[in-house]
């Protein structure tokens, strides 16, 4: 199977997922890569940015929660949350072999300038970039102009040049800290500077291979906010492509619903934590902000422009047959067998699934709950007969 997509537009993605985490999304990821990028440009010219802007992507993936995030994004915190989240993003890089280079720029990224004059760490320039990088980014304040900013934040790093900051990299930020252009891309809130900058270098092609261990990474920073779904996505896959297979469908298709399941829940991400790990039922309010989710995984694997069907496959995963579903109300009409046996994957992999207040459904018990639906007109009858027909090759070892 022949199907190929861009490194750059997958780590875009995940950046924007991973800044769904902090309340009111500064686009930090995307305004890191451009900072990065434009630093790069100053002191390597002619050298390919390429995984200098993928790991400044995703030099925060390390983070787990909004209190987490929030900590991070002050310029001065706990040296023990920076390095953990460096730490933990430098472990889930290795999970996809095309990401495996930029290990030491995610590990080193707040590694202060100081600590590796004085010792015998070999920390890539390009930490060095990112670290900076950040520090600058996380100085803007969202709700004032930019260009009444400059000079706080220009003196403030020139205070920590030479001990947090590379005073080379300093130099550097400073030419074009003159340049009201460059404030005015980092916070352009109707194009991201980097959309619209010519990367020729930077079609880095990623074969299928590539984009399910990107998948697999992207369910493992959804299902590890939540300890009672540890497992969730990469279940609810396994479950899809199985009913799909039975359904009927083959090919490149069945990689599609292995990704859509893989990616389903990403836009969970922009669920703040105390709605996701509360044990007891959930208000109208609370409830309310869990109907988002399937919205944003619509938006973030939109902006890849390759992938319609994972993107719709993925997103209507609480679309129902009669409209009752969520967030666009689809009809049976406008719901394919794809996004159907998505449904049923979803909706299964939930119920069998062990939870703090109550241990996962049985056979008898599912299909039973699957029946009442597909009587209600939520979801698709001859799907969940096959599922019945079927449960324990597509469930049990799912």
């Amino acid at each position: 199977m022949e199907f190929t997509a861009n490194l750059l537009d997958f780590a875009e993605m995940l950046a924007c997922a991973v800044d769904l985490m902090e309340r009111g999304s500064h686009h930090h990821g995307q305004r890191v890569a451009y900072i990065a990028f434009r630093l790069f440009e100053k002191v390597k010219p002619g050298h390919n940015p390429s995984d200098l802007v993928i790991a400044s992507y995703l030099h925060d993936i390390g983070i787990e929660s909004f209190m987490t995030k929030e900590k991070a994004r002050k310029f001065h915190t706990d040296k023990e949350i920076l390095w953990l989240h460096c730490h933990e993003g430098s472990v889930l890089v290795e999970m996809v072999d095309i990401l495996k280079g930029i290990k030491p720029f995610i590990l080193y990224h707040h590694t202060d300038y100081s600590e590796i004059q004085s010792s015998s760490l070999d920390v890539p320039l390009e930490a060095q970039i990112i670290h900076l990088a950040d520090r600058i980014e996380v100085q803007i304040k969202p709700h004032r102009p930019v260009l009444t900013q400059i000079e706080d934040i220009v003196d403030t790093i020139l205070k920590y040049k030479g001990s947090m900051f590379n005073p080379e990299l300093v130099e550097a930020f400073l030419s074009l800290s003159i340049q009201e252009s460059f404030w005015l891309d980092i916070v352009n809130e109707y194009q991201s500077a980097v959309e619209y900058i010519d990367f020729p270098s930077m079609d880095i092609k990623m074969n299928a291979n590539d984009i399910r261990q990107f998948s697999h990474l992207c369910a493992r920073i959804v299902d590890r906010k939540s300890p009672f779904t540890a497992q969730h996505s990469q279940r609810v896959a396994s479950i899809a492509v199985k009913l799909a297979e039975f359904c009927g469908m083959r090919g490149q298709d069945l990689f599609f619903m292995e990704i859509a399941g893989l990616l389903h829940d990403l836009g969970k991400l922009a669920i703040p934590d105390t709605i996701l790990h509360k044990h007891g039922k959930l208000t109208d309010e609370e409830y309310r902000v869990i109907k988002q989710h399937p919205y944003y995984t619509y938006c973030l694997i939109d902006r890849l422009n390759v992938m319609d069907k994972v993107r719709d496959w993925a997103a209507f995963h609480h679309e129902r047959l009669d409209g009752s579903g969520y967030p666009f109300h689809l009809t049976a009409g406008q719901l394919d067998l794809g996004a159907r046996v998505m449904a049923v994957a979803d909706m299964v992999g939930a119920i069998t699934e062990d939870r703090p207040y109550r241990a996962g459904y049985g056979e008898k018990e599912t299909m039973d709950i699957m029946w009442r639906e597909v009587k209600d007109n939520r979801v698709d009858g001859d799907v969940v007969d096959i599922l019945g027909k079927h449960y324990g090759d597509i469930v049990c070892g799912g």
